[in-house]
């Protein structure tokens, strides 16, 4: 598998572990419930009874579970020491390159929130107070002219915008190289695609095969 291939096996692998860690800890997993009858002591005919109270739910054993889990562990770990040597190869260091971007990619979006705010003239109305001939005191209405104006370059902030995006755009493209033609020593053992449902049925079977 590529780079990229394997990146997407390792958030494959992160997902099917973080159902399992939910399966273990379902109660009804963790706990099998029995309900004894006490009849004969009301009913001297009647004979006392256990049964076990079982859920509708189909679900997989949390011991098998977590064999799945260690099983899993050892997959994230030869993963991730394939995907480092993988990275040592090639030239670029992807996960400062994919940094940066980020950086690059929120000046970006700071930049164009900044230069939504338009300005403009407009009229307040405030209050004065006088006093008429009488010696009273009274209000009075009056306009107010309001100006903004950019506290920033416009024109600088737009060219900065650009040449942002141009170095943003270059870097991905060649992140996404290095991800394509980057091969990692690891053979999957499930299919990116399986379920949490697919990948137990699939450790089980293996496991019958290895007992």
């Amino acid at each position: 598998m590529n780079l990229k291939e394997a990146f997407r096996y390792q958030n494959f692998l992160d997902r099917v572990f973080g159902a399992a860690a939910i399966s273990i800890q379902v109660r009804d997993h963790c706990l099998t419930q029995t309900r004894e009858h006490l009849c004969n002591k009301v009913n001297p005919d009647a004979d006392d009874f256990r049964e076990e109270v079982k859920t509708e739910e189909e679900f997989f054993q949390n011991d098998d579970v977590i064999r799945a889990m260690r099983f899993l562990i050892g997959e994230k770990e030869k993963l991730s020491i394939a995907i480092n040597k993988a990275k040592k190869s090639i030239d670029l260091d992807i996960d400062a390159a994919t940094a940066v971007n980020k950086y690059r990619q929120k000046l970006n979006g700071s930049i164009a929130m900044m230069m939504r705010f338009k300005p403009c003239n407009r009229i307040e109305t405030e209050i004065g107070h006088k006093f008429n001939v009488a010696g009273d005191p009274v209000d009075y209405k009056y306009d107010v002219k309001v100006t903004s104006e950019e506290a920033y370059d416009r024109d600088s902030a737009k060219k900065t915008m650009k040449e942002i995006i141009s170095e943003a755009d270059k870097i991905s493209s060649e992140i996404d190289a290095a991800k394509v033609n980057t091969q990692v020593e690891y053979t999957p053992v499930f299919d990116v695609n399986d379920s949490f449902e697919d990948v137990m049925n699939t450790f089980l079977s293996m496991q019958e095969v290895t007992e």
